[in-house]
């Protein structure tokens, strides 16, 4: 059996809270669910809510951009036997306090407890109330080894075999955390939910281009709006991605419908991935930056051809889209299997949010980004929404031309109702940089503490809110700590 299985091939510790995690579930009439409002959280809701239901435990679900005082007041008020806080709650243990509570979380946990806690602050034993289930605590990175939903699917696995089938679900909250960037596949113990998804046919793992809209997007839009590699004469030049696949004798279109990469032959699909390498190694690109053209891509085989439910990352861009845009629930029903109304509203929003991101990314560019010593930013002020300007941020560093050599801060003001005006700070790294020390998470929260905000998140991606005032406070405060985390490389002499 999967759960046997998948229990017992992690560390005991991890086994041992998600199982905890369920039996106090299991002992529960009513339940209120708490989760973030991107891919992660709207995935890791879903299955969380479907295990719910499968035990027949009456369920409350709200979405929040962040779980703060408000939230947890608003989670209190629902009167649930017990509270589920998925894909956050890990930084904001202290907030929590004694509720009666399981949170199923892979960001870092709060700094302070147990043997650090400075003077007056409480020790972790002091919250024997929640159970916490993380990675982070049991050795495996929530950046690249296990996402939130997939956190999530751990309880909802212990809590019932049956709730195995909810296993693609964690694999579209990872790929929506972008946690197969890195190396260009799902790595860790995302590794074992691929393989388990796989065997029960719920998952296709397949080597192809990596680039987004393989389901959907016109073969030319596709190439039209790669960055990862960016291609010279190509990306962002749809005459020039015409021209490219016309040299090719690639067909555009068959009938009077555009062709998609799904829809390409493997000769052909083979013919422009091997062009594309000729084309990079003719610009001088480095071999690792060729090889990032191809990657293992996750197919959702009982979805309908030519939509964006069929490949994870498209499905995880559609979820974003619904949790941007104020709209998670839309995105819980699709996740739970509606293909009918939410799914085409969903679709709408979808459009919405790609029209939203890129006039905020033509915005961004004609505004300019400030470098300091060890990080750039720009502010966006109430020109871009709080809830894509972290989008923005690491679309523009990972852009052809863009200063990778420190950490992109982005700015925009919180859209959230507070006496005191905030403002939303969104911090992207690269893999390099955290392989030489980078660490967001704990350099965003500190900067954030400093100025009497609050902040997380993961070592290449965190986030803060902050008083609007003291916004230089906290840009001097990140960038002294980014620098003192960064290790220079050597300089070379003569």
């Amino acid at each position: 059996m999967i759960s046997n299985k998948l229990l017992e091939s992690i560390p005991s510790g991890l086994a041992a809270a998600a199982i905890e995690a369920a039996e106090l579930i299991k002992g529960a009439t009513s339940v209120a669910i708490a989760s973030h409002i991107d891919a992660d959280g709207i995935s890791a809701a879903a299955i969380a809510e479907s295990a719910l239901k499968r035990q027949g435990i009456r369920v409350e679900i709200e979405f929040f951009k962040k779980l703060d005082e408000d939230a947890v007041k608003l989670i209190k008020s629902k009167g649930a036997d017990v509270a589920w806080f998925t894909d956050f709650g890990s930084g904001s243990l202290s907030k929590i306090g004694s509720m009666k509570a399981i949170v199923s979380d892979h960001h870092v946990p709060e700094t302070g407890y147990g043997s650090n806690a400075r003077k007056g602050q409480a020790l972790l034993s002091d919250f024997s109330s929640v159970v916490h289930v993380n990675p982070q605590s049991h050795g495996i990175s929530g950046a690249s080894e296990l996402s939130g939903a997939g956190a999530t699917f751990l309880v909802a696995l212990a809590m019932n075999n049956e709730n195995a089938r909810l296993i693609h679900l964690a694999i579209l909250g990872a790929v929506g955390d972008l946690q197969d960037q890195r190396t260009r596949r799902l790595e860790g113990l995302n590794r074992k939910l691929v393989a388990y998804a796989t065997q029960a046919g719920l998952i296709e793992p397949v080597e192809d281009i990596r680039y987004f809209g393989r389901e959907t997007r016109p073969i030319h839009k596709l190439l039209e709006y790669s960055s990862d590699p960016f291609v010279p004469r190509i990306s962002g030049n749809e005459d020039g991605a015409i021209a490219f696949l016309l040299e090719l004798g690639i067909e555009l279109k068959d009938g009077e419908a555009w062709r998609t990469w799904a829809g390409l032959s493997l000769e052909e699909k083979h013919k422009i991935i091997t062009a594309l390498q000729d084309h990079l190694l003719s610009y001088k690109r480095r071999p690792e930056v060729i090889e990032r053209l191809v990657g293992e891509v996750y197919v959702l085989p009982k979805e309908q051809k030519g939509t964006p439910v069929r490949d994870a990352k498209e499905f995880a861009t559609l979820l974003n889209a619904c949790g941007r845009h104020g709209q998670a629930q839309i995105g819980l029903k699709i996740c739970e299997g509606d293909r009918g109304e939410f799914l085409a509203q969903g679709m709408t929003l979808l459009r919405d949010h790609r029209s939203a991101i890129s006039k905020a990314l033509t915005w961004a560019r004609g505004s300019g980004i400030i470098r300091l010593r060890n990080i750039q930013f720009f502010d966006a002020g109430d020109e871009i929404e709080d809830t894509i300007v972290g989008t923005v941020a690491g679309m523009l560093l990972g852009s052809e031309g863009a200063d990778r050599t420190a950490p992109m801060v982005a700015f925009a003001e919180s859209t959230e109702y507070s006496e005191q005006p905030k403002t939303k700070a969104s911090a992207r790294g690269t893999q390099e940089l955290v392989s030489r020390g980078l660490d967001l998470s704990n350099a965003i929260r500190t900067a954030a503490e400093k100025v009497g905000g609050m902040g997380g998140g993961h070592n290449i991606a965190a986030g803060a809110t902050i008083p609007s005032n003291r916004r230089d406070e906290f840009l001097s405060a990140l960038d002294d700590i980014v620098g003192s985390q960064i290790i220079r490389p050597l300089q070379r002499r003569g």
